[in-house]
């Protein structure tokens, strides 16, 4: 391990912060054109305020010594460390459930689903909600003075602390089925779809990323003992938890928010394909030297939009037909999620007597 490990540290988390922030803002631009902003969206934006907020505090411990070997500091700086670390790891918790959060309100408003499953998915929201917030707020309240966290000389009463670390283990666990369970719980309503294959897998796949983020909890989960506090200022200084923290939450804020943005990247690429496409058709015009029956016989192929090979005719709308089937589903304008519609047939038989 390297004998700092702070200055990389930090420089990759705000790198992933960079990133997470492009994300949310083309979310924020991809759902104000189809004049779909929610309350998903402003929930999205909160949690990425209190990440970046929480990566400011870890950048102000590391500028003290976080990353070193923590028993090694002078009083005031391991003070500094560890009075940063009490702030952010709240912040960081709170900016991860409100992003997943965030994103069960997303499947929500896309997903049209029977009332069982509607309270499932309610269900596992305010679990997750609560736990990260009681998880957030009992090491804080743990005991009467909140400055032991970070100053030993201070004397106070505190109730039993490994409650906070049995706590944390639970929260984290439930974190994880959580994650779980927002990937198959959408997998699972998709695959039962009349749709294409071809659109159900992009979707699954667009709606599973939240794998990754399930990955990232469970690491983190085992290394909740090396949270750095007053009582262990170990070589390792609590990096491998903080690490593992900022990515689930960089994750889940990317992942959650990449579904968003499917219908700006499919108009973007429509569009680029259309100017394309014109262009490549001014270039078939006669030129001096051309044959002009195969002009003729390129003009009769290309007409309003469709190609035909033999006998069939493949339209505009056959090859953008799965990218339409996505957009609608994953918020395209007044199309916004999957409606089940009803035909209903009525016939009349006039019997004369």
């Amino acid at each position: 391990m390297s004998s700092n490990a702070g200055p990389g540290l930090v420089r990759g988390i705000w790198a992933a912060m960079g990133i997470a922030v492009v994300i949310v803002l083309l979310r924020a631009i991809s759902k104000y054109k189809i004049r779909n902003f929610g309350i998903d969206d402003i929930l999205m934006f909160v949690a990425l305020g209190l990440a970046i907020s929480s990566t400011s505090f870890l950048t102000i411990s590391v500028h003290n010594g976080f990353g070193k070997n923590l028993s090694t500091l002078q009083s005031e700086p391991l003070k500094n460390v560890l009075r940063c670390i009490a702030i952010q790891v709240p912040l960081l918790t709170i900016s991860t459930a409100i992003a997943r959060l965030s994103f069960s309100l997303y499947l929500l408003r896309i997903l049209s689903i029977n009332t069982v499953y509607r309270i499932a998915l309610w269900t596992s929201m305010l679990l997750q909600l609560s736990s990260n917030i009681v998880s957030a707020v009992l090491p804080l309240s743990i005991c009467r003075n909140v400055r032991i966290l970070w100053d030993p000389s201070v004397h106070t009463t505190c109730g039993n602390v490994s409650d906070v670390v049995k706590f944390s283990y639970f929260s984290s666990s439930l974190n994880t089925a959580t994650d779980f369970f927002l990937v198959v719980f959408p997998a699972t309503v998709f695959w039962n779809l009349n749709l294409k294959l071809k659109v159900k897998i992009s979707l699954i796949f667009l709606l599973s990323l939240g794998l990754l983020a399930m990955v990232a909890s469970i690491i983190k989960t085992t290394a909740l003992e090396d949270v750095p506090s007053v009582t262990n200022v170990g070589a390792t200084g609590g990096i491998l938890l903080i690490r593992w923290a900022y990515a689930e939450n960089a994750i889940i804020i990317i992942t959650s928010s990449v579904p968003a943005i499917w219908p700006l990247v499919m108009s973007s690429v429509r569009k680029i394909s259309s100017v394309a496409k014109s262009q490549s058709y001014e270039l078939t015009g006669p030129f001096p030297g051309t044959n002009n029956n195969k002009t003729n016989t390129l003009q009769n192929t290309v007409t309003g939009g469709s190609r035909r090979f033999g006998e069939r005719s493949v339209t505009d709308s056959d090859r953008i037909g799965d990218a339409d089937s996505l957009e609608r589903i994953l918020g395209s304008e007044e199309h916004l999620g999957i409606r089940k519609q009803v035909e209903v047939s009525v016939l009349r038989s006039d019997n004369t007597a």
